[in-house]
């Protein structure tokens, strides 16, 4: 449990790979990757744009307010928040790696 919570203190310093030096086949999985990811993005924006306007049409939501959604361990959960709320900030610029 002390390593979990000593874990979760370290932050981690993130870098921005420059895509320009892989390789071929690296480009190629990575743009598989890439492409995989895309629909799953939009299958998970469709069914939570669904939910919510179910939600809405059940009146279990009340107007100026939408649904955070939660995935964690594979079960899903959603939280009532403001439509102000629901919006996130950007995260900032990481410095650039290159093989």
């Amino acid at each position: 449990m002390e390593r979990i919570l000593a874990m979760a203190k370290s932050p981690l310093t993130w870098i921005q790979v420059d895509e320009s030096s892989f390789a071929p086949a690296l480009t190629k999985r990575l743009d598989a990757y890439r492409e995989a990811n895309k629909l799953a993005q939009d299958a998970k924006a469709a069914f939570e744009l669904q939910f919510v306007s179910a939600s809405k049409k059940a009146g279990a939501l009340d107007e100026g307010y939408s649904l955070a959604f939660g995935y964690r361990f594979g079960k899903l959960s959603v939280a009532k928040v403001s439509e102000a709320e629901k919006s996130a900030p950007k995260a900032p610029a990481k410095p650039m790696f290159k093989f």
